[in-house]
């Protein structure tokens, strides 16, 4: 697949990363239509956060869904959705109390 790889402050670059895959039963996979940058991007973009080694970013973003764990039961292959910088599991209570931006197992998305 194709993503931003930020190298250094200003220095993006669109390159080759390896596939996405299934890696716990949780997890699923999702083809981006669009995507945006995120204010968080901007900070290490400016050089106001340090970069260390070169990594994609960007976590914003609309899709439709690939492939999903054994264990993923909300969304199946093709469905549309839309996503942010962090993940919620809409099975603690958090979540069921309507505070997903507050999931008690919420993760960052990565690549």
């Amino acid at each position: 697949m194709r993503g931003a790889v930020i190298h250094a402050p200003g220095d993006v670059r669109f390159e080759t990363l390896d596939d996405p895959r299934i890696l716990h039963p949780t997890d699923a996979i999702i083809r981006t239509a669009v995507t945006c940058v995120c204010g968080s991007d901007l900070w290490p973009y400016r050089g106001l956060e340090t970069i260390g080694d070169p990594h994609p970013m960007g976590h914003e973003y609309v899709g439709f869904v690939e492939e999903v764990g054994s264990e993923v039961t909300s969304v199946k292959p093709g469905q549309f959705v839309v996503g942010s910088f962090a993940t919620s599991d809409n099975t603690c209570a958090n979540c069921r109390n309507g505070w997903q931006s507050n999931c008690l197992h919420r993760e960052f998305m990565s690549t």
